[in-house]
């Protein structure tokens, strides 16, 4: 359903230097899978995913092929990549604060998109909404409720509401627990879960440094550091058998798996170390991997860019 080849991101600074802030990402969801994309802050996870909605910024320059549905999406005209990211791709923002529109009640936010997307009258539309936002454990004062008079956790629920009224093709969600405790997280898990239930063809791409949710909802897992994929594997493998040593690091940085430190810092954006992007901090590393840059190597059904599996 979408294919993410070869995209590179980069920006442009003041002093005429560029910043590269996604490198050579490769990425590929099928129909009916959820994929989550985890890192650290900094690791281009959220540019990748504004790269495929087309809301980068218009001075942000974008290379590589992104391919949804047999469309080229970096090669659309504003007006039909407008109208595809409202029918048949939805993507729910991390910024609760500044994507909601201040003077529109939130129900009457998610209720426009019932009217226009799918052509709700004003009652149906209406009904719609507050059974929405009800199985997200938002009350019904919600519908008539100003965004600023929530809270950061509240106004977050009703942006995954906006994305799920659509029922797209693709859902793309970014940090959709941002803010959220661990009781409404789990709310938010069961949603995606009963979201898949019925639309059992969609495909979910889930950004998030939240671990545990990637866990609990993912086919797949994506892992990104300094603007690069440098593993996609199934779930399962990941949480059990990570290949590469950054996920290794990430899941070991957990508090029920050790609380272990990652040693070193992750590199700021465009400034890359020479050769593997993860060498300064990995444990295992050569000569080589300081060096050149690794390739990205298939290992049972999954693919990591790492020296440690590149085939002599």
């Amino acid at each position: 359903m979408l294919s993410i080849e070869n995209l590179n991101v980069r920006f442009a600074l003041r002093d005429a230097d560029v910043m590269t802030a996604v490198e050579s990402a490769c990425l590929h969801i099928a129909a009916g899978r959820t994929v989550a994309v985890i890192g650290e802050s900094g690791s281009g996870k959220s540019i990748m995913g504004l790269a495929v909605c087309g809301l980068l910024p218009n001075a942000a320059m974008v290379s590589g092929r992104i391919v949804f549905h047999d469309v080229s999406l970096l090669d659309l005209h504003a007006d039909r990549m407008r109208d595809l990211r409202g029918r048949r791709i939805a993507f729910v923002p991390q910024s609760a604060g500044l994507s909601l529109n201040p003077t529109m009640t939130c129900g009457g936010q998610v209720a426009e998109i019932y009217a226009y997307r799918q052509g709700r009258n004003r009652h149906e539309s209406a009904r719609l909404t507050r059974d929405l936002l009800g199985r997200l454990s938002l009350s019904p004062s919600v519908v008539d409720t100003y965004p600023h008079l929530l809270s950061g956790g509240m106004r977050q629920r009703v942006l995954v509401a906006m994305g799920l009224a659509v029922t797209p093709d693709l859902l793309i969600a970014d940090e959709p627990t941002k803010g959220i405790d661990a009781y409404r997280r789990q709310e938010v898990i069961d949603l995606f879960t009963r979201m898949r239930e019925r639309s059992p063809d969609m495909a979910v791409l889930v950004i998030t440094h939240d671990i545990r949710l990637a866990e609990k909802i993912s086919d797949e897992v994506a892992v990104m550091y300094a603007g690069q994929v440098v593993e996609h594997t199934h779930a399962g493998r990941f949480f059990d058998q990570p290949l590469h040593p950054y996920s290794r690091a990430l899941l070991q940085a957990m508090p029920e798996r050790g609380l272990l430190p990652i040693p070193g810092v992750a590199p700021r954006p465009g400034v890359r170390p020479q050769g593997c992007v993860f060498h300064p901090r990995c444990p295992l590393s050569t000569a080589r991997c300081g060096r050149l840059d690794p390739p990205i190597n298939g290992c049972d059904d999954s693919l990591v860019r790492c020296w440690l599996y590149a085939r002599a």
